[in-house]
């Protein structure tokens, strides 16, 4: 019911005040139906643990995946970091706009259908305490929040958190960023513990943040961890 009620209440809002698309700047449509057709989408083959798109399809395990132990189950991704995507991701991080992620969650709660996996609790990828204060919101959250709702699975922002002010990991190398994540995230024992937990977040490049956000989850007593992303970003 408060997912329907939600959604209505967004569809009336855009009907009286036409919004701009967060893609091309086009009016009437949040994330316009053009630039869903020019959203590039990661479809198979790719890597069956971190979902890393492969070059050759008779590879089932990506490189980074058979060299180090993960701690997390899987994570999936829906598009590639690339634009008109980049400038909806962009507006949704800086300009907290709920509506937007009401959006651009609809792919990831596909997403999380398709795969039938058996989650207890969904995630947002916190922020430190730094930049939620700056932001004043966690972007992340603006698209666990409708999944929550539409598939029906609890949701918190009470159960991970970012003790750790890290370095933006934008330009780091894949070893940078890991040594950047560790340590960084701690979970609550009594929210986590054996339970099957999915993690949300809006880019993932090399799968280093996502990662130390789930050993500190299984670190806590959580069963197992997966992770839905809106997009991938190279990391070469």
């Amino acid at each position: 019911m408060q997912s329907r009620l939600y959604n209505a209440g967004w569809k009336l809002l855009d009907v009286l005040f036409p919004p701009k698309c967060a893609g091309c700047g086009s009016w009437g449509e949040r994330y316009c139906p053009a630039c869903f057709g020019k959203t590039r989408l990661i479809t198979r083959p790719f890597c069956q643990i971190c979902g890393e798109p492969l070059p050759h399809s008779q590879e089932i395990i990506c490189a980074r995946c058979r060299g180090q132990q993960v701690a997390f189950a899987a994570i999936r991704s829906w598009a590639v970091f690339s634009e008109p995507l980049q400038s909806a991701i962009h507006k949704l991080k800086y300009r907290q706009d709920r509506g937007l992620g009401m959006v651009l969650a609809q792919p990831l709660i596909e997403l999380q259908r398709r795969y039938h996996w058996k989650i207890d609790l969904i995630i947002p990828v916190p922020l430190d305490k730094v930049r939620r204060k700056e932001r004043g919101y966690n972007q992340a959250a603006l698209l666990a929040r409708p999944i929550s709702w539409q598939n029906g699975v609890p949701y918190t922002d009470h159960a991970l958190f970012r003790d750790k002010i890290t370095k933006q990991q934008v330009g780091l190398s894949a070893s940078e960023r890991r040594e950047n994540m560790s340590g960084a995230f701690r979970a609550d024992e009594k929210w986590v513990a054996g339970k099957k937990i999915l993690v949300i977040d809006d880019v993932i490049t090399t799968g280093s943040t996502i990662n130390a956000c789930a050993a500190a989850l299984i670190n806590a007593g959580a069963d197992q961890v997966y992770a839905i992303t809106l997009a991938r970003s190279s990391h070469t």
